[in-house]
């Protein structure tokens, strides 16, 4: 009877510990203090009182997407928001691109966005760490996403080198659950 009345203590404190431990971390939302399902017109209005603006919009796979420049964060080169069937928030996704950088001041900002963002949401799990060729083109790709009832997050570092030409950028997608 003793042994039982410590499994279920055991047991008991092992739920509790892991409910304590998924509650410490911060639920996933879209950025710039947005809610999902916040309508279009919400969402120009936050970008009008920011002073950004809206450089195309289109329609992607069914849903409304707007191209946005001039949020002001450090190598943010463009933000999409898509919005959904009822023109509501459903994704966010944070490009960032700057010419000056080289590969470690890109693997400087991967690295220090992770961390960021496992403080916030806990352990990622890894989708992606390749590096192969693509014809002539070196291409690397690193992928780490955290996954909630509220939502997802990705976080990705993309490269493609030929030569002299280069092209990379770090993209962060928010996504509603």
């Amino acid at each position: 009877m003793k042994r039982l009345a410590v499994w279920v203590l055991w047991l008991s404190c092992g739920f509790f510990a892991l409910a304590v431990g998924q509650e410490q971390y911060a639920q996933i939302g879209p950025p710039f203090g947005l809610r999902w399902a916040e309508s279009e017109k919400e969402v120009a209005r936050m970008l009008t009182k920011s002073g950004a603006r809206i450089t195309a919009k289109e329609n992607v796979q069914g849903r409304d997407t707007w191209t946005v420049e001039g949020l002001i964060q450090p190598a943010l080169k463009r933000t999409l928001f898509y919005f959904g069937s009822e023109r509501s928030l459903v994704e966010v996704e944070l490009q960032y691109e700057n010419p000056d950088w080289d590969l470690v001041a890109y693997e400087e900002f991967l690295n220090s966005a992770r961390q960021r963002l496992e403080e916030k949401y806990g352990p990622p799990t890894v989708l992606a760490r390749d590096k192969q060729p693509e014809g002539d083109v070196m291409q690397t790709v690193v992928g780490y996403q955290w996954q909630q009832k509220s939502g997802s997050l990705r976080l990705f570092f993309f490269s493609a080198e030929r030569d002299k030409d280069v092209y990379r950028a770090v993209s962060v997608h928010y996504r509603a659950g």
